[in-house]
Formats: C-alpha cells, structure tokens, sequence
C-alpha cells in the first residue's frame, strides 16, 4: 500500500518537475554571449595577438594617410562568442593606465559596439595627428568589462593596445612576425624568440631598406607571403636568415661610411641608443 502511495506522489510530481527543467532551459539569453578581442583562432584575419602577454596589439601611423588629413579613424576589432541578434550590442571598457601613454588631445573612442546581425564589432579611435609624434608613439590600453549587452568573454582575450605614430608603423605584434625581426637584428634574446622588447623603428626601416621591402611589407618567420614588389616569397626560418642579415650588415656599413663612422642606432626597446647590431653567422652580441 505504501509502495502505491508512493507512486502516485511520485507520478504527481514529474509534470512540475519537467515543467520546472523546461523553464530553467527557456531561461538562457544571447546576453550572456562573451565579448573578447581577436585570438589565435583569428589568427588569419586579425593578426595582432601575442600569447606571450595574453594581450591584442594594433600599430599604426599617419605615414598611411595623405598629408591634408588631420584625423584618422581606426577600428579596434572585438568580437563575441555566441550567436549574432538583431540589434547593436554596446561594448563596456576601461582604460589601462600602465599601458596608456596618450594624452586625451591625441585620440578619441567614438563608440564601441557589435552590430546588428554580427558577431564581430570594434571600438572607434578617432586619432588626431601630432608633430610631437614625428620622433615618438603613443599608446592606449584598454581592458573589456561587463556592459548591459555583453559580459566578457575570457579573461586571456580582454586586453589591447592601439600604439601609433607619425613614424614608419610595426608590423604585427605577433609570434612568427616578431621572429623574422629576431632572426635579422642581432640581440641577447635567440632567433626564435618571440619578445618584441629590443624591437627599434630604426631598425625596422634599415631591414626594409637594406632588402628593398615596402613599408607595408614584412613576411613572418614560418609561412612567408608574397612580397608585393618582387612577386617573390621570402625564405625565412632560423636556418635562413643570414643571408638577410648579411645585407643589413652591408646597409649599416654603408650608412657608417655615408655619416663619418657614425653607426645606426636604437631609437626605442632596450637597446635605445645602442648600435644596431645584425645577427650574421658568428657575431657576438656586444651590450
């Protein structure tokens, strides 16, 4: 008999304890989608993340824009991890003071949003150029947090830094980009490390230079892409990279010669001031 009680009390139940599943499962909302910024899943089109510090770099200059332009709008890319809906999603931020060197007369963020019907967006820099900046960059860090659209997504994903300049722009932040420098410009760090801390302007413009890249053009390390002036594909690779070293040897000799024994310097990283030194086969890295 007590079995049959039981029973019944049980077969009562269930229709409100399904009924009560079925509400929670009703309960998710697109909300709840994380905001980030690009990462190596993204790594073909937005190029800028470095898993070393977990951080999304962009670099920029006004070298890209015509003289007569006072203003340049950059779109910093963000992107969510759930499905896109059917109106804008603003974006919440804060700046990083550590990382922000900007003063608020060199840039402003207009918005920062994902449209409706994406699930990628951007916060808007306005930049406004600055005669201080033909010798120098700038930098804003921001950091994404909770906004009423969207929570973030992960914490490896929600720090960036928009760095610009009047002077020649770095190529992507990014391992295999940052190893090609490393290979060519002779440091303590090894060819194949991927720390941008000796990374120099001077010497990016003096490889260019000496290889006859364009200003726009810097191969990675493993998987090169054309270069647009030759049709040719660069070969790099720890095993390869003297060759290109022995011709930045040969453009600062040249340059020595040309300023009265005078040595290309550093003009930023650690080495700023310092001579730049190529990583030709059997140099010794002079502090």
């Amino acid at each position: 008999m007590k079995n049959k009680i039981l029973a019944i009390i049980l077969l009562a139940l269930f229709p409100a304890i399904t009924a009560c599943q079925k509400d929670e499962i009703m309960l998710f909302d697109l909300n709840d989608s994380g905001v980030m910024f690009p990462g190596a899943g993204d790594a073909t089109t937005y190029k800028g993340y470095n898993s070393a510090d977990k951080i999304y770099y962009i670099n920029e200059s006004f070298l890209n824009i015509p003289l007569s332009q006072s203003t340049y709008i950059i779109d910093f890319p963000v992107r969510v991890s759930g499905d896109s809906v059917s109106r804008d999603r603003v974006i919440g931020y804060e700046l990083i003071p550590t990382l922000t060197t900007a003063t608020s007369t060199q840039y402003k963020i207009l918005h920062a949003v994902i449209p409706s019907g994406s699930r990628y967006g951007r916060i808007r820099f306005e930049l406004t150029r600055d005669a201080a900046l033909d010798n120098a960059s700038v930098k804003v860090g921001i950091k994404l947090k909770d906004s009423d659209d969207l929570k973030v997504g992960s914490n490896e994903y929600m720090k960036g830094v928009l760095t610009w300049t009047n002077m020649l722009p770095m190529y992507p932040n990014s391992s295999n980009y940052i190893r090609t420098y490393n290979c060519i410009v002779l440091t303590p760090l090894t060819k194949t490390s991927t720390a941008n801390t000796y990374y120099s302007p001077n010497a990016h413009k003096a490889i260019l230079d000496a290889l006859g890249w364009p200003i726009n053009y810097w191969p990675t390390y493993t998987n090169s892409v054309t270069d647009p002036s030759t049709g040719t594909t660069p070969i790099l690779g720890a095993y390869y990279t003297d060759f290109y070293a022995q011709k930045l040897k040969t453009y600062l000799d040249a340059y020595a010669a040309a300023n009265g024994g005078v040595r290309l310097k550093h003009n930023a990283g650690i080495d700023n001031g310092k001579e730049i030194q190529p990583r030709v086969t059997g140099a010794v890295y002079v502090p």
